[in-house]
């Protein structure tokens, strides 16, 4: 969670930096096979207020007692990740370690050790020392080094250390980051050869923007070759944690695995392991932890364990939290439980691509909807279900196909059997499509269609595997009027058309930047209720992107996923376009 001094995020992030909501002053893993925990927690608490420093334990911070260790391990719980603090842990950089802070980690692994609890040590300090980015020039290289270094000196020889998280959700640090967690890693092995190294990412360690910034991360050297990638994921629209103006009634299912898979598919494509070191949903709502079950089973199917934000000391009704209430278990618990399992998994994945890795959703009335699954194309009688979406029949083109109001429109697969009628599910509205990558981008939860006899629906879900199954609002269709050989299209309502800023330099062409899809527009109050994170823009020459990041200011910076794009196409005079996905 985030210091605020460094952040204008606030969220959970915020609450990290004033917890302690009860009586207390705000202020390998590695090649070998063994079990893996699949759901762990963040205990914290040690973390706690780190913009007071030195800081009291229980009063500005506080440390957690034998109980906790003893009640989780009781419930199933083997590994804890643990944040502590640089400034608290060494006052001064370059300086020795403060005796008292110490005393308390030591403590802390002890209780783990007598409870058979495995602890990841967390340096939760966001690629900073007192708010200065880590290879700057009020905190060389060199002092990270040796601050991990020191570390691995102190703990190495405890038996309850597990691993070593280098940072928490390094941000603001693009330029220094990647060779900071290479100077990290050299501090670690110059004492330990054997631990687990994890190394999160820039852009907060954000799963779903995770590969937009982190490609650098692949040219860290370890000599012991046992790093775990980390990245954190929460549900609301800035991935941040504060869930306030986010309503879950509106979330399709499978949003959280859409949020967590942009970061497993990174680890597949680059043959690297993962691990979800933060995650939480709220209390206030039972469709949260709908969310949250199949993002563990799908983290599961990977073999990528996660750890749940938060347990600990102080957090009193703290609506993520997970310690009891007066005794009583809170509402993600139940759900964490089902998927605290470590027989399942002998090494941390994700599984390399060829195994399904899309869970079937979990629904609140079971049934409600058909899963797209594939077809056994073994010999022998098929075990696939019935509701089974089978390979097109006729070769389909992967190219986009200019469709109504200017979006994309696909073929509908040509099949029919006791459930598809023409690819048109007889049950309930649904649609079997080509899987092609144009298609995925465009056909998404949100999304609106129009069907061959001119009606227009909402996309309600989306099945992916071999063919893709687009699941509408409303009653069935009839495969005879709406199916295969007619098309289905994507409708893109326009929410805002803005001009680009007029502007060259030596970063920006024509309001476009050069190093990364951006664009910078003006700030108007349209414009910022329009363009948002999660969005889709249509540029000038007709490409639709979604936006990944927004800079507000005078002017708002609208960053897209994707390739960069050229300022002479789609720059001024053009304009951008907000679609209502």
């Amino acid at each position: 969670m985030v210091i605020m001094s460094t952040s204008i995020h606030f969220s959970k992030r915020f609450f990290k930096s004033l917890p302690l909501l009860v009586g207390l002053t705000f202020g390998s893993v590695a090649a070998q096979a063994e079990p893996v925990d699949l759901v762990s927690l963040n205990l914290s608490g040690a973390g706690f207020a780190p913009h007071v420093l030195p800081g009291i334990n229980g009063t500005n911070y506080i440390f957690p007692v034998e109980s906790y260790f003893q009640q989780w391990s009781a419930r199933g719980i083997k590994t804890f990740r643990f944040p502590i603090i640089w400034e608290r842990l060494q006052p001064k950089l370059g300086g020795p370690l403060d005796p008292t802070y110490v005393a308390l980690i030591d403590r802390t692994f002890g209780y783990a050790q007598k409870h058979n609890i495995k602890i990841i040590l967390d340096l939760h300090n966001y690629a900073r020392y007192r708010g200065q980015v880590i290879g700057t020039s009020g905190v060389p290289y060199a002092r990270y080094q040796e601050i991990m270094t020191k570390i691995a000196q102190q703990w190495s020889n405890q038996p309850a250390l597990y691993a070593y998280d280098i940072m928490n959700e390094p941000n603001g640090a693009l330029a220094y980051w990647a060779t900071a967690a290479q100077y990290g890693i050299n501090g670690v092995r110059a004492v330990d050869k054997t631990r687990p190294i994890i190394v999160e990412g820039n852009g907060w360690s954000s799963a779903t923007r995770w590969a937009e910034w982190n490609d650098p991360l692949l040219n860290l050297k370890d000599p012991s070759n046992n790093i775990i990638f980390s990245a954190h994921s929460y549900f609301d629209e800035n991935a941040g944690g504060s869930y306030g103006d986010v309503d879950v009634n509106k979330l399709d299912v499978m949003y959280g695995v859409n949020r967590v898979k942009p970061f497993v598919e990174w680890l597949k494509k680059h043959g690297q392991r993962g691990y979800i070191g933060e995650f939480g949903v709220p209390d206030n709502n039972p469709r949260w932890n709908i969310l949250m079950d199949n993002m563990l089973a799908y983290l599961k199917e990977n073999c990528v364990p996660a750890s749940y934000w938060a347990a600990g000391p102080g957090w009193g009704n703290y609506f993520m939290s997970v310690e009891p209430v007066n005794g009583q278990d809170r509402p993600q618990w139940p759900t964490l439980k089902k998927y605290m399992d470590n027989t399942s998994c002998t090494e941390i994945g994700p599984k390399k691509a060829g195994a399904s890795t899309t869970p079937t959703p979990s629904t609140p009335s079971v049934g409600t909807t058909p899963v797209a699954t594939t077809p056994s194309t073994g010999t022998g009688s098929s075990t696939a279900p019935s509701t089974s979406v089978p390979p097109a029949a006729t070769p389909i083109t992967t190219t986009p196909v200019a469709g109504v109001d200017g979006a994309v429109s696909s073929v509908i697969n040509n099949f029919t059997n006791a459930d598809w009628l023409n690819g048109v599910y007889r049950k309930k509205a649904g649609f079997s499509i080509p899987a092609t990558a144009a298609n995925k981008a465009a056909f998404i939860v949100g999304a609106s269609v129009r069907l061959a006899n001119g009606e227009v629906r909402k996309i309600s879900a989306v099945q992916i595997g071999t063919n893709m199954a687009v699941y509408l609002d409303g009653a069935p269709v009839n495969g005879s009027i709406v199916g295969y050989p007619n098309k289905l299209a994507l409708v893109s309502a326009v929410l805002a058309t803005s001009p680009i800023n007029d502007f060259t330099n030596a970063d920006w062409l024509n309001g476009v930047y050069r190093k990364k899809a951006g664009f910078s527009i003006p700030g108007t109050s349209t414009n910022q209720a329009a363009f948002k994170v999660g969005k889709s823009v249509r540029l000038a020459n007709g490409e639709v992107r979604k936006i990944t990041y927004v800079q507000a200011g005078k002017n708002l910076g609208v960053y897209l996923e994707g390739a960069p794009v050229n300022g002479s196409t789609v720059g001024y005079p053009k304009t951008l376009a907000a679609l209502a996905n």
